[in-house]
C-alpha cells in the first residue's frame, strides 16, 4: 500500500512539473520588450525580479540582450494590454554593467491573487559575471564561464556548462547541476540535489531531500538532513565527505591502493585489503595502504556502503 501511495505521489509530482515547464516556455515572440546593449567580453550583469522566472543563457557575442516576458498565470502579455504602472522597471547598460530589475510598489495581498509576474530571460558573452536573485520563479543558467551567483526563494535551479565560481541558492525547490567546473556552491532548504560531471572543489547541501551525485571529479562535501546520498567518482585524488541524518550512503570510486577512511551507520559495508585501523559493524576508521585522500561519511538514520568500480 505504501508503495502505491508513493508510486502515485511521485507521477503527481512529474505531471506538476511537467505543467509547469510548459507554462514557463516562452519564445522571443512573447516578450514584452527587448533591449540590447554593446559591451565587453566579460560585462557585468545584475538580475533582480519579484515574481517570475530569471534564465541566463552564454553567447560568443559582446553584447548583452534582455527579453522581458510579463505573464499573467500561463498569458504572456503585452504593452498593449497590460499596465505596469504598479512596478519599477529598470533596464540600463553603465560602464560595462548591465541592469535588469523590475520590483511591484504594491504588497502580494493587494496585487492579489490575480497578479503579474515578470522575468527575465538574459543573453550575455561566456565570460560575463553573472548575479541575480528572484522571490518567486525559477533560475536557469547554462554557458557561462565566469561567475555565477544565482538565488530564488521560491522555484527550483537548473545550472548547465558553468565555469569559474559559481553559487546557487533557493529556499523551496530542487537542484540539478550539470557539466559544471570550479568552486561551486550549491544549497536548497526544500528539495533534493542531482548532479553530473562536476569538477573541482564543490559544497552541496540540502535540508530536505536526496543528493545523487554521478561523474564526479572534485573534492566534495555533499549535506543533508532528510534523505540519501548516492556518489559515483569518476576519479579520486581529493577528499570526499558526505553526510546525512536521514538515509542511507552509497559511494563508488575508482580502485586505489591508498586512502584514509571513517565510515559511520547503522551498518558499514567496505572492502579492507591492506587496511589499518578500527573495523566495527557500524563504524570504520583507518587507512588503506599508506594512506592518501579522505573518505568521509556519516548517517544517523542508515547504511553506509564504500565501493570500487
Amino acid at each position: 500500500m505504501i508503495q502505491k501511495v508513493t508510486q502515485a505521489f511521485t507521477a503527481f509530482i512529474a505531471l506538476l512539473l511537467s505543467i509547469l515547464s510548459i507554462a514557463e516556455a516562452q519564445s522571443q515572440n512573447d516578450a514584452y520588450s527587448i533591449d540590447r546593449f554593446e559591451t565587453s567580453a566579460s560585462p557585468e550583469v545584475s538580475i533582480r525580479t519579484s515574481g517570475g522566472f530569471i534564465n541566463v543563457i552564454g553567447h560568443d557575442e559582446n553584447y548583452v540582450e534582455v527579453q522581458m516576458f510579463v505573464r499573467r498565470g500561463s498569458q504572456y502579455l503585452s504593452q498593449s494590454d497590460t499596465d505596469l504602472s504598479d512596478f519599477e522597471i529598470n533596464i540600463y547598460e553603465s560602464d560595462d554593467f548591465v541592469t535588469a530589475q523590475a520590483r511591484t510598489n504594491r504588497s502580494g495581498f493587494l496585487r492579489g491573487t490575480n497578479r503579474i509576474s515578470i522575468s527575465f530571460k538574459v543573453y550575455a558573452p561566456y565570460a560575463s559575471i553573472i548575479e541575480g536573485q528572484t522571490s518567486g520563479g525559477s533560475v536557469t543558467a547554462e554557458h557561462i564561464y565566469n561567475s555565477v551567483n544565482l538565488r530564488t526563494s521560491g522555484g527550483s535551479i537548473t545550472a548547465k556548462n558553468l565555469e569559474g565560481d559559481v553559487k546557487l541558492q533557493t529556499s523551496g525547490g530542487s537542484l540539478t547541476l550539470n557539466e559544471i567546473s570550479g568552486n561551486i556552491q550549491a544549497q536548497t532548504s526544500g528539495g533534493s540535489i542531482r548532479t553530473s560531471s562536476i569538477e573541482g572543489i564543490a559544497d552541496l547541501r540540502t535540508s530536505g531531500g536526496s543528493i545523487r551525485l554521478d561523474d564526479i571529479s572534485a573534492k566534495l562535501s555533499a549535506r543533508t538532513s532528510g534523505g540519501s546520498i548516492r556518489g559515483n567518482f569518476s576519479t579520486f585524488y581529493d577528499d570526499i565527505d558526505l553526510q546525512t541524518s536521514g538515509g542511507s550512503i552509497t559511494i563508488e570510486i575508482p580502485v586505489t591502493e591508498h586512502l584514509d577512511m571513517y565510515l559511520r551507520g547503522n551498518r558499514v559495508n567496505a572492502q579492507l585489503n591492506n587496511f589499518s585501523g578500527e573495523a566495527e559493524r557500524n563504524v570504520i576508521r583507518g587507512r588503506i595502504g599508506d594512506g592518501g585522500p579522505m573518505v568521509s561519511a556519516r548517517t544517523s538514520g542508515g547504511s553506509v556502503t564504500l565501493r570500487y568500480q
